[in-house]
């Protein structure tokens, strides 16, 4: 059986987003669910006007939700479910692929409609050359320890007997608080819609079991 120094080598790179995604949420209450319906009609075709105007930088866009219900809560006096109107609601999906425009389409929806916003969750494209080169990081400072370790020992580290990698983990920034609101639209209106920064960090680790022999 060979005789092996294991070791976690790690390392961390960051970079700008390539994209980001928001969740946008129309909700309505009215007495019946027709009258829901027709207002929430009116208030989601107000916001694919805005995301139609918006489409040069929407990379994708797909329903997250959509409901009308009725709003019941339990009256203790009569001992019964009461039901007080109807709730109309659709949430929509969309992922950003120009972040520099994130702002100001968060400003335009804002100014179209009562909506909330929740975003961006930033993410980086599977083929970013910033997540390959904190992977060969990482080996280069597996095989780093693994000499010094060896070194240390009187010995030398030979050839690699096993590979696991634990994880790649991405860290993004805050995100957007979400608007929700008469007050917070007031807010959201006096103010500037801050997004926040659009890098990302990326951490990577990797197991190697080097094969270690005599100092040579």
């Amino acid at each position: 059986m060979d005789e092996l120094i294991v070791v976690r080598g790690t390392a961390t790179g960051s970079c700008a987003a390539d994209r980001g995604v928001l969740t946008i949420t129309t909700r309505v209450k009215e007495p019946s669910a027709v009258e829901a319906q027709r207002a929430l009609a009116q208030l989601t075709s107000a916001v694919d006007v805005v995301l139609d105007q918006f489409a040069s930088i929407i990379s994708a866009r797909s329903t997250a939700s959509l409901s009308i219900r009725p709003n019941s809560y339990w009256h203790p006096e009569s001992g019964r479910t009461v039901v007080d109107g109807h709730l109309g609601e659709r949430g929509t999906r969309i992922t950003i692929s120009d972040t520099d425009q994130v702002g100001m389409l968060v400003r335009a929806l804002y100014e179209a409609a009562p909506v909330e916003v929740n975003g961006p969750e930033w993410e980086l494209a599977d083929e970013n050359p910033v997540l390959g080169q904190v992977r060969q990081a990482a080996a280069r400072d597996a095989r780093q320890r693994a000499e010094q370790y060896a070194q240390g020992l009187g010995l030398s580290v030979g050839g690699v007997a096993h590979v696991c990698e634990p994880g790649l983990r991405s860290e993004p920034p805050g995100v957007l608080r979400a608007f929700a609101g008469a007050a917070d639209m007031e807010m959201a209106a006096e103010q500037t819609v801050d997004i926040g920064t659009a890098e990302i960090r990326v951490s990577a680790s990797v197991d190697v079991g080097f094969r270690i022999e005599p100092r040579r």
